[in-house]
């Protein structure tokens, strides 16, 4: 064989400069697919999934992962390992899937922002059991809620505007504790022979009333008692929930969180002299994707009975010595 030959080997099997739109657009379309073409037996799970939420004004699918395993292997495997590639991929499937299911007749409707949640029976991972392996990956973790936050508003896109030439722009916010550093410099562009003064540093201000918001809540999920090796202290982690997620749980609930596991920096106390030398050390957290509970708490604690239950009830209100009955019970 010919030394001076040059040969080239493709490691990833294609090239990602010129086909990562295409592919982007290949994975939204498998996602199309499974949405509208997954059934089991002759019902069509996430198509009447959908139809029922959007007719009554919630816009989110609840998918188990089971199903998309089931289906597709490969793209089950991709969404645990790469979540923040696939899920806004999925949600912007479960907009067109909306298009075709529910107004297949109105084409150009706007419709909202739909929201992807996810659950799953595979195996827990422990709160004492998450590791710097699992970044950026999809983990479910049992635990018991010891505190839940109030809503706040969390921005999606921040609409600013320069004070001096009220150039604006749009800054898409990525979920979970991202925080928002504005630009330092107006990034209007100039044209050739544009003698007007340059803006100073720091011209941006917020436009709140165009900008865009989405309800967030802070949980801190705790091991429960049985969970905790003997002699341990239980371990807790702080979990980011949002829109159709948010009042889920209140503190004392036993629940399972599905999410991706991620960083965030800490706030330092400001005492510590080392802070400079821990700069690279960043404390984790989970940005909840689909939280499941024994208990429905969103019905304001309104009990739920079988006709069966309610008939009980009224013939034992008619008895003469419930009081008695009651009391012998206790």
């Amino acid at each position: 064989m010919d030394r001076e030959s040059v040969f080239s080997l493709g490691l990833f099997g294609e090239d990602r400069s010129t086909t990562g739109q295409d592919s982007r657009g290949h994975l939204q379309q498998q996602l199309v697919d499974f949405i509208l073409d997954f059934h089991l037996d002759t019902i069509y799970i996430y198509r009447d999934q959908i139809r029922e939420n959007v007719l009554s004004k919630q816009y989110f699918c609840d998918v188990d992962i089971g199903h998309l395993i089931a289906y597709d292997e490969h793209l089950a495997h991709r969404l645990n390992n790469g979540p923040r590639e696939i899920i806004p991929l999925f949600e912007s499937a479960l907009k067109i899937c909306t298009q075709r299911i529910v107004y297949p007749s109105q084409k150009g409707i706007q419709l909202p922002e739909h929201q992807l949640l996810l659950h799953s029976t595979s195996n827990k991972i422990s709160i004492r059991g998450m590791t710097a392996d699992h970044v950026s990956r999809l983990v479910r973790i049992p635990g018991i809620a010891i505190s839940a936050s109030t809503l706040s508003s969390k921005a999606t896109a921040v609409n600013v505007q320069c004070r001096n030439c009220q150039h604006t722009e749009n800054i898409i916010v990525t979920g979970g504790f991202t925080a928002l550093s504005l630009p330092r410099t107006c990034s209007r562009a100039r044209m050739p022979g544009d003698a007007s003064d340059r803006c100073p540093l720091d011209p941006y201000f917020i436009v709140h009333e165009k900008s865009q918001f989405i309800n967030q809540q802070l949980l801190k999920i705790q091991e429960a008692p049985d969970d905790v090796p003997v002699g341990e202290v239980p371990r807790h982690v702080m979990v980011c929930a949002d829109r159709y997620l948010t009042n889920k749980v209140v503190p004392g609930t036993r629940c399972t969180i599905m999410g991706i596991s991620d960083i965030y920096q800490a706030k330092s106390s400001g005492k510590s002299s080392s802070a400079g030398a821990a700069v690279a050390i960043r404390t984790p957290y989970v940005q909840a994707v689909g939280i499941q509970t024994d208990v429905d708490h969103t019905s304001k604690g309104a009990a739920i009975f079988t006709e069966e239950e309610e008939q009980e009830f009224l013939e034992m209100s008619r008895r003469e010595d419930i009081y008695e009955r009651i009391v012998d019970c206790i």
